[in-house]
């Protein structure tokens, strides 16, 4: 019952189907010119007939046609005179219906045929002409027949030939549309097996490539997803490997002092000192989470937009502000560069969190003395928004990795100021869910340009 629902069984039907129409239009093709040409061709053989007979009336043999009608029975000469009257009949003695009509159109010169159906049924195919004969040139009518039951019996043989060579054409038609179809689609089934082999544990198996066509590239376009999928299974697990161990730490500190208080009595500045360092441990933890999921509704496509008309210079000037103070504070020159009076469709708090993210890594990574700059330039329909500083640089081997989740330059998971590795990653997902893009450039010693793109409105 499975085969009649496969597409095998489908190819093989509609391979059959445009067979038999084929048969069909040629059979009846053929059937119509052969039936025609019979016909044409009895005709002639009547027109050539009456043609001979004409031709030894004139010569004077009046018993013309009394040996062929010896020889062929089933043929018919009749000699009329002008007035109707019939002078001769050579072959079977068949009643006719008035022969005034044709005599008379036969006289006008009009050679004319007609079809006799006898009492017995026979039909019997007829041509009648005039000619002038004997020394007075009287004329004279001569009317030719001959049965038409032969091509029948021809037509007849033609359709059983038909009608078994279409028989076999089906078969063979039919089994080779199965090898074709079994040939055309063994790659399906081979992907299908593969495919169903491939489990979310082992993603690295892929399908042969073995040709251009179609099924080729379908096995190259699932190449494509299996890549894809490994690369997020992969992700995945790094995502929750790096999770684990992000909780684990503060955890176990907590664990750690919690045991370690409650093992003997403590007085009242150890207990604060305690408790000050798991509250500490519990914001960071807080923290964390609240990024994670942050980053899961975006990946989900869940993450709501407060969309609005928003002054970019008005937002970074604000931006600034706050962060400006932070780096007065380690003993940076903070500069904010030319603006263009951009109004972005976005959210706000959304971009706040964006360029404070990155602009506290700025302060950050660059040393006393140094500088942290923003600019904004239009693009193309797009706003740039430039965040530089003259800190330590990112090795060029990590900058492909900075946005990547809990991914860290120094690789060190420790807490406090190196964070959570989470803020570059949320974002540039923050930066995505607008329409726009992050890009990084950097050099070791020198500095970090961190450059924000987004649509204007």
């Amino acid at each position: 019952m499975r085969f009649f629902q496969t597409i095998k069984f489908r190819l093989i039907i509609w391979h059959l189907a445009v067979i038999v129409t084929l048969l069909f239009v040629f059979s009846g093709v053929a059937y119509a010119l052969l039936n025609n040409n019979l016909h044409h061709n009895l005709d002639y053989n009547l027109t050539n007939m009456a043609t001979a007979t004409g031709t030894r009336l004139k010569a004077g043999e009046n018993d013309v046609a009394e040996e062929k009608v010896v020889e062929e029975l089933n043929e018919l000469i009749l000699i009329y005179k002008a007035d109707g009257t019939l002078l001769k009949r050579y072959g079977a003695n068949v009643e006719l219906p008035s022969m005034d009509s044709v005599i008379k159109q036969a006289l006008d010169g009009q050679g004319t045929f007609f079809t006799v159906v006898t009492g017995s049924g026979q039909e019997i195919r007829f041509y009648a002409s005039s000619l002038s004969v004997g020394p007075d040139n009287s004329p004279t009518i001569i009317v030719v027949g001959r049965p038409v039951a032969w091509i029948g019996d021809v037509m007849a043989t033609f359709r059983d030939i038909l009608a078994w060579s279409a028989l076999v054409v089906l078969v063979l038609a039919g089994i080779g549309g199965f090898l074709l179809a079994n040939r055309a689609l063994k790659p399906v089934e081979q992907i299908t097996r593969i495919a169903q082999d491939i489990e979310y544990s082992d993603l690295s198996r892929r399908i042969k490539v073995a040709s251009g066509d179609e099924l080729g590239r379908l096995a190259s376009t699932l190449n494509r997803m299996f890549e894809r999928l490994e690369g997020s299974f992969d992700r995945y697990r790094q995502f929750v490997a790096d999770v684990s161990h992000e909780l684990r730490t503060p955890l176990a500190v907590i664990q750690a002092e919690t045991t370690l208080t409650l093992n003997k009595a403590r007085t009242e500045s150890e207990y604060r000192e305690s408790l000050e360092l798991v509250a500490q441990e519990s914001a960071y933890m807080s923290s964390a989470i609240d990024r994670i999921l942050s980053l899961a509704r975006s990946d989900a496509g869940k993450e709501y937009l407060s969309l609005a008309d928003v002054n970019l210079d008005e937002l970074l000037a604000e931006v600034s502000a706050d962060v400006k103070l932070l780096a007065i504070e380690k003993g940076l020159q903070f500069n904010l560069g030319p603006r263009n009076n951009l109004t972005l469709r976005a959210d706000r708090l959304k971009l706040r969190q964006l360029f404070i993210s990155i602009l506290e890594n700025a302060v950050h990574y660059t040393p006393s003395g140094g500088s942290v700059s923003l600019s904004v330039t239009e693009k193309d329909g797009m706003a740039v928004v430039a965040i530089s500083d003259t800190g330590v640089g990112i090795p060029p081997e990590h900058l492909p990795h900075i946005f990547e989740r809990f991914y860290r330059v120094d690789q060190i998971h420790s807490r406090g100021d190196t964070g959570t590795g989470l803020g570059l990653a949320i974002a540039k997902s923050i930066a995505e869910a607008h329409g726009g893009r992050m890009e990084a450039e950097s050099e070791i010693g020198k500095g970090t340009t961190f450059y924000v793109v987004l649509p204007c409105r």
